[in-house]
Parts: C-alpha cells; sequence; structure tokens
C-alpha cells in the first residue's frame, strides 16, 4: 500500500510548465537575430527547456545522465534463443569504449547502467545491481508480472530519476538492454494505442522477423480485454525495464527533469507513464527516429517531433545521448545570439515579425 502511495504522490506532484519562462523565452526566440521561426526545433527545444527548468534563458552548462535499464523477459526462453543474451550486452556497455559511454564522455553525461531484472549473473563496477525480480513471465501463460511487482519496479523507476535530481541533473536520457524487449513495447503500443501499428505490418512484409512477430503481437491483441489502465498492461504484457522506465519519468517530470527518449522500449514507458499523468508529455522530447517499427505511431500519440535520421539499431541510450547534442545547439542559440536591439539590427518592418519584434527586448 506504502508502494501505491508514493506513486499516487509522484503522479499528482506533476505539473506544467512554467508559462512565465515559456513566455519570456519565446520573446527572446522571436527577437533573435534570424527569421521569425526559422530555426523551428531548435526553437521547440529551447523552449521546452525553457519551460521545465522554470528558466527563460536556461544555462548552457546543464547537469546531465543517461539511464540505462536492463532486464530478461519470460517470452525470451522460448522463442529468442539466438543472439548475445541481455547480460552479454549489458557487458558490452559497460565498457568505456562502448558507443554509448564514447558519446556519453563527449555531452558531459554520466551514463547509470541498472540491472532491474537479469536472469543471468553478471557484475561489475558500472553496474547497479536493483534486480526486483529474475525477469518476468511468458505472458502467453499468465501475466508477466504481478501488480505487485510492477509496482515495486515503479517505485524503483521513480528513485532512479529522484537520486540523479538530487546530483544536479536536469537532463535526464532513457535507454534499456532487453532481449525481448521490443515484442514487449510493440504488444503495450498496439494495446494502449488501439490497435497493430500501420509501420509493424509494413514491416513484416519484407522481414521474417518482424512477421514472427507481428503473429505475436496480434495473438496479444486477441487476448487482451480491453484494459487501459497502464499498470494493468504493465502487468499483463510489460517488462521489468519499461516499469522502471515509466517510473523514472514520472519521478523525473515530477522533479523538472527534461526526459529524453531511445529506442521503442522508452517510447512505450512514456506511453504508460502518460497514460498515467498527461502531463508527461511536456517533459519528454525524441531527438532520433528510431529504426523499429511502431515507434512513429508512438511518437504520434505523444505527440512529439523527432529530428535525427540515424538508423540506429541498439537502443541502449546512444540515441538520447546523441540528442544532447541537439539540445546544447539549442542552448547556444538561445545564450549566444544576440537580440535586435542587442545588435543594433532592424527588426521586421511588416508580417508576423512587425508584431513580436522590438529592440526593447535585450534579455
Amino acid at each position: 500500500m506504502r508502494k501505491e502511495k508514493m506513486i499516487e504522490q509522484i503522479i499528482a506532484s506533476v505539473g506544467p510548465m512554467d508559462a512565465a519562462a515559456l513566455e519570456r523565452c519565446q520573446r527572446r526566440l522571436d527577437n533573435l537575430t534570424k527569421p521569425l521561426g526559422s530555426l523551428h526545433h531548435l526553437e521547440f527545444l529551447a523552449l521546452k527547456l525553457a519551460g521545465v527548468t522554470g528558466q527563460y534563458r536556461p544555462a548552457l552548462q546543464q547537469k546531465q545522465a543517461v539511464l540505462v535499464v536492463a532486464a530478461d523477459h519470460g517470452l525470451v526462453k522460448a522463442l529468442c534463443k539466438e543472439g548475445k543474451t541481455t547480460a552479454q550486452r549489458v557487458a558490452d556497455a559497460c565498457r568505456v569504449d562502448s558507443p554509448l559511454h564514447v558519446f556519453a564522455a563527449k555531452n558531459a553525461a554520466e551514463v547509470v547502467l541498472v540491472n532491474a531484472g537479469m536472469r543471468e549473473k553478471f557484475v561489475h563496477e558500472r553496474l547497479q545491481q536493483a534486480a526486483v525480480a529474475f525477469g518476468t513471465c511468458d505472458w502467453r501463460q499468465g501475466p508477466a508480472m504481478k501488480e505487485d511487482l510492477v509496482l515495486e519496479a515503479l517505485c524503483l523507476g521513480i528513485s532512479l530519476a529522484q537520486a540523479e535530481a538530487d546530483k544536479g541533473v536536469r537532463i535526464l536520457g532513457l535507454g534499456s538492454i532487453a532481449k525481448g524487449g521490443m515484442l514487449s513495447a510493440l504488444i503495450l503500443a498496439t494495446v494502449l494505442g488501439g490497435g497493430v501499428p500501420v509501420s509493424l505490418r509494413q514491416q513484416a512484409t519484407v522481414s521474417e522477423k518482424i512477421a514472427k512477430q507481428l503473429v505475436l503481437v496480434e495473438k496479444a491483441f486477441a487476448s487482451y480485454n480491453g484494459e487501459t489502465e497502464a499498470k494493468a498492461l504493465l502487468s499483463r504484457f510489460g517488462g521489468l525495464e519499461t516499469a522502471v522506465l515509466c517510473g523514472a519519468i514520472l519521478g523525473g517530470a515530477a522533479r523538472g527533469m527534461l526526459l529524453v527518449l531511445d529506442g521503442l522500449e522508452t517510447a512505450a514507458a512514456a506511453l504508460a507513464a502518460a497514460q498515467m499523468q498527461p502531463l508527461v508529455k511536456n517533459y519528454l522530447i525524441a531527438p532520433h527516429v528510431a529504426a523499429e517499427p511502431g515507434f512513429q505511431e508512438m511518437l504520434f500519440l505523444l505527440g512529439l517531433p523527432s529530428y535525427l535520421q540515424l538508423q540506429l539499431q541498439q537502443s541502449e541510450g546512444i540515441g538520447a545521448v546523441l540528442g544532447m547534442s541537439l539540445l546544447r545547439a539549442s542552448l547556444h542559440m538561445l545564450n549566444d545570439m544576440r537580440t535586435f536591439g542587442e545588435a543594433a539590427v532592424a527588426v521586421a518592418q511588416d508580417g508576423p515579425g512587425a508584431e513580436r519584434q522590438s529592440h526593447a527586448v535585450r534579455d
């Protein structure tokens, strides 16, 4: 009961973005020496940071971290025998020369790797041991997780995000390492979105692997009873990593952090979090277009644009860390460019710019 109360309190504490900071940031953006709205997505990102932090002109140096959660799925033992195990992928991610650590270092982001439920024992100094179970169950034979386990995983995610907020982190990237996680995320996208994603059907026509996943997604959708409550759906079909990331999104939004999504699993976690508290959408960005089927449909449901076409084949937080480069660019735009008043440059004389630009704006 205490866990449920904690989750309810976190959900209730997520508020709207700071309206005054948004308004003042927009005024500065409109008065930078460029055509009105011409830097489009960079302006959108700057506004997000302003609204989330409550600072109309956020500082260039924002403390950043990337949280990557690892866990195993019950379906894997029966269906996903080829390829590396979750533990082997985690071992790769722990290396300082892994893509995750290399890109994180270049973006001054701390890497937080967490074992939330791997079956295989793996110990490393760069891996936090916080397993709440040894993987999930096979959803074809019953719920993937008991409801108490979902609550425990959500609370773990909340505590992980809060721990980063206590360190001063304002931008938190998200990632996952979970063999079978893509299938679970596709099922969650289907039940939360109300239908099988079109892109899943399209990719199934050219990929035997995705065609097999489509069969399982359709089977799951047929067995689902129309439940719409996110915690119940996580219990029925979800993964431990998804539930932990969902909690991290709720906890991060409650503490005023900007949350950077990566691949399909993080988007599924965001959908579940948004079902519990729609205001978390304000705290999310999606920096790249993940290659997995269903990803774009999830972003549409979340109301999020995406920017970078990288065709990444890994969803271990790499895309989230690369997205931090875009955020840094948006902050340089906001802080380093001068306004028309500061630069003593003529403002627009007609059109929308004439109404929104003024030499009086100098901060």
